[in-house]
């Protein structure tokens, strides 16, 4: 499938610096989750709970956008025990560790912040966190095998305090392994030759065409065997827009339509090797653009290349071949990148114009900002 985006020339700006500064001690791990509320002010959450601190900023675009307070939850994280309410992953297994905030949605009818976020079940456990083959003493996991989720919270002051709703996205293999069963009770954990370590690694889109939302999520695959790291795959499931301050569920894309529940349901891939998907809607091509990070299967010394990727669909299953974002003829480089519209009178995931923002960072370092404009050859 052609990329709409070849019949244009992109040219990319000097990167500046933004106020997600790693020098405050925000920790940005992962892409930026903005919106922006009916009044026009645009809303990020950004850090998360494994280092540094996690907080709300606000402007009018990105540039000005400053910090307004840093967060606080009605709930704790980490240890198993006590973590996220108590209530279980969906598999039945006690939630545990950190998370990092991925998505963010502003309720236009009651002006409520909902925040979805990536879980993993090793990191910041306080000992009680786990990966495919046992408890994380050091609250590390071994091959970055452990588990993800997708968990959903709800704020009603702006972000100032959050609230812990449930978990709303799950694998459709459980959180354990033959190796080790994280107390999921009677369940037949994966088999260690290929596990699945579940649902994340996401960014969340308002669709601006559609009744819907989506999250673009990714499952790692690996041989626990061998420790090699097989692929990142790019999934995707829907839930309908409400703006009565309710949160629908999540249905997973499998075999040609959204047909399988959000936890524990079956998927299908879209999209091989991509690793943190990014979608936006533009007017200038007509088409959704995603944005993403290389994935290179079986790769000895990293397993991403550190570039940005673009690809185009009409449909948002189907996307065409990808180009890499080049200033002066070279990659830019990153671990995280995120495309969103700069414009004030735009929502971030919704490009009316010919330009661009990217929002990259990597290594837990302070976010830069390039403007990228595409011009029609």
């Amino acid at each position: 499938m052609k990329n709409l985006i070849t019949d244009y020339n992109l040219t990319v700006s000097e990167p500046t610096l933004t106020n997600f500064k790693r020098e405050e001690n925000i920790v940005q791990d992962g892409t930026i989750p903005m919106c922006r509320d009916t009044e026009g002010t645009l809303w990020a959450i950004s850090g998360h709970t494994n280092v540094g601190r996690v907080s709300m900023f606000k402007g009018t675009n990105i540039d000005d956008m400053q910090e307004a307070w840093e967060i606080k939850l009605n709930f704790c994280v980490g240890h198993a025990d006590y973590s996220y309410d108590g209530v279980r992953y969906p598999e039945g297994i006690k939630s545990v560790g950190s998370m990092w905030p991925f998505g963010l949605y502003i309720c236009p009818g009651t002006n409520r912040f909902f925040c979805f976020f990536h879980n993993e079940s090793a990191w910041n456990g306080k000992g009680t966190g786990y990966d495919a083959y046992g408890i994380c003493a050091d609250d590390k996991p071994r091959n970055d095998s452990d588990f993800r989720h997708i968990g959903l919270m709800h704020s009603d002051d702006c972000g100032k305090n959050w609230t812990f709703d449930r978990w709303v996205l799950t694998g459709e293999r459980p959180a354990c392994t033959e190796a080790f069963n994280a107390g999921a009770g009677n369940v037949r954990g994966q088999k260690m030759e290929e596990i699945h370590l579940g649902s994340g690694d996401f960014s969340l889109f308002i669709d601006p065409k559609s009744e819907y939302m989506y999250l673009f999520y990714d499952i790692i695959r690996q041989n626990a065997v061998t420790e090699e790291w097989l692929s990142i795959d790019v999934y995707v499931a829907r839930a309908r827009k409400r703006d009565d301050g309710i949160m629908t569920d999540f249905v997973k894309y499998y075999d040609g339509s959204f047909s399988e529940p959000g936890n524990l349901g079956r998927e299908t891939i879209i999209l091989p090797n991509a690793w943190h998907p990014r979608v936006v809607y533009s007017e200038e091509l007509g088409a959704y653009i995603m944005s993403y990070t290389g994935v290179i299967p079986g790769a000895v010394d990293s397993l991403l290349d550190d570039n940005m990727h673009l690809r185009t669909s009409t449909d948002l299953i189907n996307w065409s071949e990808p180009i890499t974002v080049e200033k002066d003829g070279t990659p830019i480089e990153n671990k995280y990148f995120a495309i969103l519209s700069n414009e004030t009178d735009a929502q971030p995931y919704h490009l009316k114009g010919n330009k661009f923002s990217v929002l990259s960072n990597t290594h837990c370092r302070t976010s830069v900002h390039h403007t990228a404009t595409f011009t029609k050859k």
